[in-house]
């Protein structure tokens, strides 16, 4: 198996995501960008494929993808002549050099997550596994940004919800060991349980909350906990937040970093 970088130097300093595992990627907020920017960072830099399920328009993520590589603005992408000509320059040559990785794009696949077919979700996944399992060299990655763990997430979900989850998340580890294929969840967090309400500040998320509000501990490998910096926010003029990325195994934290996210370009950056 090569080994496949994140894209973010201190974050793989810590782990490695080419080892075959089930990663979840939660927090309060933003997880979903984080993911993405891996998957981006993973397609274009190197050279493996990734399969990454969604709750969101296919659109997006293409256009977020061109906006990143050209470090532009996203609010001005439906904005009519708010782009100088060298921002339509770099957009240009982004697109020029997404072309020429048109075989390390993406796959993506639109899940409507209420629609709620979990079983469709691990089909994709096991199909698209399958295509590397007897494979001598595995470079493949799966993200699956499609639901919610927590079960007071706006009260959308029932026991029985719950249970076909935690049955995903069985399916998902056996099958990330089985066909050595790392695959990344994004989770939200009910984050209106970790907000003070006087300071409006949110409260630090730890792998304890996640184990507190469900049981998938014994199956997940790695837990990527996402958390704003609130003693070191950036100027507000600069338009950028620094958030705490703390890294759990199964029993303790094994590192932590932080990173710079770009509310302009919607990317994170290294510190």
């Amino acid at each position: 198996m090569i080994k496949i970088k994140t894209g973010f130097i201190e974050l793989d300093k810590i782990i490695d995501i080419s080892k075959p595992q089930l990663t979840l990627l939660t927090g309060v907020t933003l997880a979903d960008i984080l993911s993405g920017d891996i998957a981006n960072n993973i397609c274009l830099k190197q050279e493996c494929e990734v399969l990454e399920i969604i709750h969101t328009r296919k659109e997006y993520l293409i256009q977020r993808m061109l906006v990143n590589e050209s470090n532009v603005n996203y609010r001005k992408w439906n904005q009519e002549n708010r782009y100088t000509d060298e921002e339509l320059k770099r957009i240009g040559k982004s697109l020029v050099n997404l072309v020429g990785v048109t075989k390390r794009l993406p796959t993506i696949i639109e899940q409507n997550v209420n629609l709620y077919d979990l079983g469709k979700v691990a089909k994709f996944v096991s199909d698209f596994a399958n295509d590397y399992a007897d494979r001598e060299i595995v470079n493949t990655l799966i993200v699956l940004d499609i639901f919610p763990l927590s079960e007071g997430f706006k009260g959308r979900f029932t026991k029985r919800d719950r249970k076909k989850i935690i049955q995903l998340i069985k399916k998902l580890k056996n099958i990330s060991h089985k066909l050595r294929c790392p695959i990344i969840v994004v989770d939200s967090i009910d984050i209106l349980k970790k907000v003070n309400k006087q300071t409006n500040i949110y409260n630090y998320i730890t792998k304890d909350d996640i184990n507190d509000i469900n049981t998938i501990n014994k199956y997940v490998d790695t837990f990527i906990i996402l958390n704003k910096n609130q003693k070191e926010q950036e100027n507000p003029q600069i338009n950028t937040d620094i958030f705490d990325i703390d890294v759990y195994d199964k029993n303790k934290r094994i590192g932590t970093c932080k990173l710079k996210y770009d509310y302009e370009c919607r990317k994170f950056l290294n510190k």
